[in-house]
């Protein structure tokens, strides 16, 4: 039986080439030193691995309002370079592992929670907005806004969006910041209504933070007496938050379930006519 001889001839440069093409798995940066709970986000980070990254995460990991939350994994890979920018990445690099922190029942962190928090090896919160999400935040929030009944625009800033998911009431949270302490909006639709046109009920009030855990706790009012409270924050024990409306002593509860304005908008806008 002949041999090829090209065959000879080409398998040292394949398999040069193979070696090359698994350097990269072989090179993987190793943090020993590192504390346990935070070796596997800080590896992740050096190793530019946005698939083991969002192996190291709890979902889901809430951004900003109006940004979509991260739903799981598969969303992280694609949101990665989004959210883990130069900065980030260079914070990781170059802090000393001294520099990793555990800070009680909040667990572990760096430079006191500028960037994440991570319990039992896997982050649960991102605090850190890098500079493409500011990017799109703000675009959001202006797009938000200017969809509003233009009385409501000027200075305000959309916190929250949330729905009844009994009576299809949509309720938003917008936020001033030119007083101190900040002025916050509750603007509320019935189902039916305009999104673009006055809210069926809107009051003022106020963010406070309660507790060692900082829960969100808002309250509004009018001048007719009417009060709300909303209180997004709740332990593992009860059930869906809920917005309560209380009209001169007849109280109102609405389930509150997380939502996106813009999307309502999208709903909410009657069909182009045909030409």
């Amino acid at each position: 039986m002949k041999t090829n001889p090209y065959i000879f001839s080409l398998l040292p440069l394949s398999l040069t080439l193979f070696a090359c093409g698994s350097d990269k798995g072989k090179e993987q940066i190793s943090r020993p030193d590192l504390p346990e709970e935070v070796r596997p986000v800080a590896e992740a980070i050096e190793n530019e691995s946005p698939e083991r990254f969002a192996s190291s995460v709890t979902y889901p990991i809430e951004r900003p309002y109006p940004l979509p939350d991260v739903k799981d994994s598969a969303e992280m890979v694609k949101y990665y370079d989004k959210m883990i920018d130069a900065p980030l990445k260079q914070a990781v690099k170059e802090q000393p592992d001294s520099a990793w922190q555990q800070e009680g029942w909040r667990g572990w962190t760096l430079e006191n929670g500028a960037y994440f928090w991570i319990d039992a090896g896997k982050i649960y919160e991102i605090t850190y907005i890098s500079k493409k999400e500011t990017q799109m935040l703000d675009s959001l929030q202006n797009l938000e806004i200017s969809s509003l009944e233009p009385s409501m625009r000027k200075d305000w800033i959309p916190v929250a969006c949330v729905t009844d998911s009994v009576s299809g009431a949509i309720f938003r949270i917008d936020s001033r910041h030119d007083s101190d302490p900040p002025v916050y909006r509750l603007a509320g639709y019935s189902a039916e209504d305009d999104l673009s046109g006055e809210p069926t009920i809107m009051l003022y009030g106020t963010l406070d933070l309660e507790g060692s855990m900082g829960n969100r706790y808002y309250r509004f009012s009018d001048d007719q007496g009417t009060t709300a409270e909303y209180a997004p924050d709740i332990s593992e024990e009860e059930d869906t938050p809920q917005i309560e409306i209380d009209r001169k002593g007849k109280a109102k509860r609405y389930k509150a379930k997380p939502a996106y304005w813009l999307d309502h908008i999208k709903k909410n806008r009657p069909p182009k006519p045909t030409e």
